[in-house]
């Protein structure tokens, strides 16, 4: 039995300058134990130093103030992904008209926390004058086509990659260290920078519509923008399923199930189903990088797992024509811009405040579509960096050597060159380290950390039944997300690829929605989940396509039984359970 209580694989020691971490908001981006590949590769070392740079670009700290070579903004604990809080806390406190207690509130809502400790170096005023220039800076844009740039950058990329299956083994992971550090380090830079600039956008928007007293105002004025990105898939997945519904011979091919449909359309010479293969593979083509856990070594992405789209397409051909995303966000944009009218017409006695009512709205408009472009770019090259190693997993899968393509997510990035020169020899490490990930995950990690680790045979399990399910009457509080009150049956969903158990109508309650997640939205009636924030990109893409949201609903997807009718206010962030 392989003993646990050691550090994982790609643990790292915790930070004494900045000791308490928490599981807050990174349990949305990283949800389950972080495979070696995964934080050799991407999210651990690769991505530190650029969000480094990225907070001294904003003006918030020095890099000298971050330990060299190792984590400081992040943490690794037993496997789990954490954010560490005492760095937030001096964010907080260096940014005008923040502190540490709006951090904790922000991340951690009503969670208690370790009382915040001062440090000598947490309050300098040349941060607040760096931040204070990047703030200038960020409400005079007029727009970002910095962004734009990138996403041309991306595809070019895309564009120009060379038949991997005809790549050496040398010749893929070559190519992988290539885009990581010309390609995906100075755009991942730009994205974790956004990062905090758009939360100053929307930080000024709550100052401005403070006095209205309408907690839902805010919610209502960041919906329906157009061209975002992360909702873009869901627009090009409906027309699919337009298609089969179009199509006797398409829906007869559907109706069949999904086991063995890529097959079945593919095999098919009808001009509609040959129609329908050219567009799923220009899909494929333009949105293939997405996924679940979209931060992973080897997600299950669209592209490698087509089945996964296919699915969506199936429930979105059930909707009604009414459903469509961009009638929903059309639908959204109306009915925001006659709200900013009645707002406008509120203010016009007080030009200062109306002035800044306008100027807000207008950065929202820009920082809110470029949020998402700039998480789409991200995810886009990283995914020409990560198919190399789908391609080795697969070879060496066909080879003997692993058992799935996964397997080569259990080794560090430094072992490839091993793994490479010796595949054989790396199969009992592999093996060894499935059993320790999958002993880890069977373990919930403790929300906070404050400078000691408790011992990891002491943490409880997830499977522990520790949640109360909700009584009829009982009211789950989260964040409002998108505008709306909708009624329907709860489908818990864990994860994308159960979409065909989703039925028009239902309300998906899911642990965390990614953008892989966001086609799923135009199926069902209102979304309720676990985890997330109003700048999350569950909330972004909900706002978009007009579906009701409730996000932060801690354990809802235990609270909540499966078939139960559960009303949800979008606005309120409230789940009524009848």
């Amino acid at each position: 039995m392989v003993d646990i209580s050691r550090p994982w694989v790609v643990d790292s020691p915790l930070s004494t300058r900045f000791p308490v971490y928490t599981r807050a908001n990174v349990g949305e981006v990283s949800p389950d134990v972080a495979t070696p590949l995964f934080w050799s590769m991407i999210g651990g070392p690769p991505t530190e130093r650029q969000w480094k740079r990225a907070l001294a670009d904003f003006g918030a700290f020095d890099l000298e103030e971050f330990r060299e070579d190792e984590i400081d903004i992040q943490g690794m604990i037993h496997g789990y992904v954490y954010l560490n809080l005492s760095n937030l806390r001096v964010f907080g406190i260096r940014m005008p008209g923040a502190s540490a207690e709006l951090m904790d509130r922000t991340y951690l809502g009503e969670r208690e926390a370790p009382a915040y400790v001062p440090h000598p170096d947490d309050a300098r005023a040349e941060f607040q004058e760096r931040i204070l220039a990047t703030v200038a800076r960020v409400f005079a844009d007029e727009h970002r086509d910095d962004f734009r740039e990138d996403a041309e950058k991306a595809a070019a990329l895309r564009a120009a990659r060379p038949g991997l299956d005809e790549l050496s083994d040398a010749d893929l992971l070559a190519r992988q260290r290539k885009i990581m550090v010309e390609d995906y380090a100075p755009i991942l830079r730009k994205h974790l920078t956004m990062v905090y600039e758009s939360s100053l956008v929307t930080g000024a928007l709550a100052e401005v519509l403070a006095p209205f007293g309408d907690a839902t105002l805010a919610v209502r004025l960041m919906g329906g923008f157009g061209e975002v990105a992360s909702a873009a898939p869901s627009q090009a997945a409906w027309e699919l399923g337009r298609q089969v519904v179009a199509s006797t011979t398409l829906t007869e091919v559907f109706e069949q199930g999904l086991h063995g449909l890529e097959e079945r359309l593919r095999s098919s010479a009808e001009p509609s189903v040959v129609t329908f293969v050219e567009g799923f593979d220009a899909f494929l083509y333009e949105y293939g990088s997405r996924s679940a856990n979209e931060w992973e070594a080897a997600p299950k992405t669209w592209e490698t797992h087509p089945s996964l789209p296919l699915g969506m397409i199936d429930r979105m051909r059930l909707q009604a024509p009414e459903r469509e995303p961009r009638l929903q966000t059309l639908r959204l944009r109306e009915e925001r811009e006659e709200l900013t009218e009645q707002l406008r017409t509120k203010l016009a006695g007080d030009s200062e405040a109306l002035a800044k009512f306008d100027s807000t709205l207008r950065s929202i408009a820009v920082y809110m579509p470029a949020r998402e472009l700039s998480k789409t770019n991200a995810i886009r090259v990283l995914h020409e960096a990560r198919l190399p190693m789908w391609e080795l997993g697969v070879r060496y899968t066909r080879r003997g050597f692993f058992d799935r393509p996964e397997d080569i997510t259990m080794l560090r990035e430094g072992e490839l060159d091993a793994l490479i020169e010796d595949p054989a020899a790396m199969r009992p490490v592999i093996q060894e380290r499935w059993e320790w990930y999958e002993a880890l995950s069977e373990l919930e990690p403790p929300f906070i950390i404050d400078g000691e680790i408790p011992d990891v045979r002491s943490w409880p399990r997830k499977t522990d039944p520790d949640v109360t399910p909700a009584e009829p009457g009982e009211v789950l509080h989260g964040i409002g997300a998108c505008f709306g009150v909708v009624t329907g049956r709860a489908r818990i969903i864990e994860d994308p690829e159960d979409a065909p158990d989703l039925e028009p109508g239902e309300i998906l309650v899911a642990p965390l929605t990614d953008p892989g997640w966001t086609p799923l939205f135009s199926s069902a009636g209102a979304v309720v989940v676990n985890v997330g924030s109003t700048l999350s990109h569950a909330a972004i893409v909900a706002r978009e396509l007009g579906i009701p949201a409730v996000l932060g609903v801690r354990h809802a997807t235990k609270k909540i039984t499966d078939g139960t009718v559960l009303t949800v206010d979008g606005a309120h962030g409230t789940v009524l359970v009848h």
